[in-house]
């Protein structure tokens, strides 16, 4: 009797989820395997704004609910893999045909993911949420995506507190203008972030760096100078997301900053066998957003079955995304406010209309489509 190949998906957000059905739903053949350390999946487009609300149905969501039945879900986690088997926490060690990195990053707080809280997210989020109410003064290091976006549900929320100053909110930013200075995001997007941002009372504190007292955990020292500080209530760091790769001894997998090499076939590029797979935000790709998700699920989904049926490498198809210069991006900046911007090759990058952003993004943070991003 001939066994059925095993796929290994390591990781339950959307890539390892939607992916999971796909692979069950056209491959009867195939056993497919999710593990995670949570029963829940978590939905980071919408989780800024639990900030400033308790609504946990916009952005968790039981896997039971969105994993199609044929999927054998493992509740675990992967402290270590090979090229041929992944152990898990429990102690098993589960052998695979092929396996799919889909483990995301580790966001920093308040954000976080499931690999931090496991299923433990209301008193993850009510903590931050307290936090957050209670402060007078917040301050965060960064201002990148997710600290802009924090900082937009937090004037929505508390626009009387931060206009009459019973509540101080500060960015200490690296450059003279909030998003990553990295050439994804043009020069117009980041300044009506900006502009956005100081127009509400939030204080920017840029072209400076600043970290945590290792004596004073309530205070940001500027620019390593112990006499140019910051105090505050509540301090959050966000200068980077961390790539959430389990324990391996792969030579020259990961790139200098920890993230998976992959191919445009997302098969990991130090793994000749081609047996290795990853996918989302764990992966090196310059983008990561979800604009590409559903040509990157059809690919790695026929990549993953080709690759079963002994094609190689050089006969998979590469997916489609967007390298070098500005990336499609919508910042929303609470339920009413947010700007974006499209590139279009050989025309340069258009501004997309605030209403268009509020409309699409920012009114609901795509929580109308949470479900149907795992199911379909």
């Amino acid at each position: 009797m001939k066994t059925e190949p095993v796929v290994i998906i390591v990781g339950a957000g959307i890539f390892g989820v939607s992916l999971a059905n796909h692979l069950v739903r056209e491959n009867e053949n195939i056993k497919v395997k999710l593990v995670n350390p949570s029963s829940y999946a978590y939905f980071l487009p919408s989780a800024v704004r639990l900030t400033v609300s308790n609504d946990y149905e916009s952005s968790v969501i039981a896997l039971k609910r969105v994993l199609d039945p044929e999927v054998d879900f493992i509740k675990d986690r992967v402290v270590s893999f090979t090229k041929k088997d992944i152990t898990l926490e429990s102690g098993s060690a589960l052998p695979f045909k092929a396996l799919i990195i889909a483990t995301g990053s580790r966001w920093p707080d308040p954000i976080g993911s499931t690999s931090i809280f496991e299923d433990s997210f209301e008193s993850h989020f009510k903590s931050h949420l307290d936090g957050i109410k209670k402060a007078k003064h917040i301050v965060f290091i960064g201002g990148g995506y997710i600290n802009t976006e924090i900082t937009g549900e937090l004037i929505y929320k508390y626009r009387k507190e931060i206009k009459s100053g019973e509540k101080k909110v500060s960015i200490v930013h690296s450059s003279d203008r909030l998003l990553p200075n990295d050439g994804k995001y043009g020069d117009s997007l980041r300044d009506k972030v900006t502009k956005h941002l100081t127009d509400n009372g939030i204080e920017i504190i840029s072209n400076s760096k600043g970290s945590i007292s290792p004596e004073n955990p309530n205070r940001v020292i500027i620019q390593g100078n112990e006499h140019d500080f910051i105090d505050a209530d509540v301090i959050y760091e966000g200068i980077g997301i961390s790539p959430n790769v389990p324990f391996n001894e792969i030579p020259k997998l990961c790139d200098e900053r920890g993230f998976i090499r992959v191919r445009k076939t997302f098969q990991a590029e130090a793994v000749d066998e081609g047996c290795i797979f990853a996918i989302g935000d764990v992966t090196n790709f310059e983008y990561h957003g979800l604009l590409k998700r559903d040509n990157w699920v059809n690919t790695i989904t026929r990549n993953v079955v080709s690759y079963l049926n002994g094609c190689s490498s050089d006969q998979l198809t590469s997916a489609s995304t967007y390298e070098g210069g500005n990336v499609p991006a919508a910042v929303s900046l609470g339920p009413e406010a947010g700007y974006g911007q499209f590139p279009v090759p050989y025309f340069g990058t258009f501004s997309i209309p605030s209403f268009a952003v509020v409309y699409l993004k920012s009114k609901e943070l795509l929580r109308e489509k949470m479900e149907s991003m795992y199911t379909k």
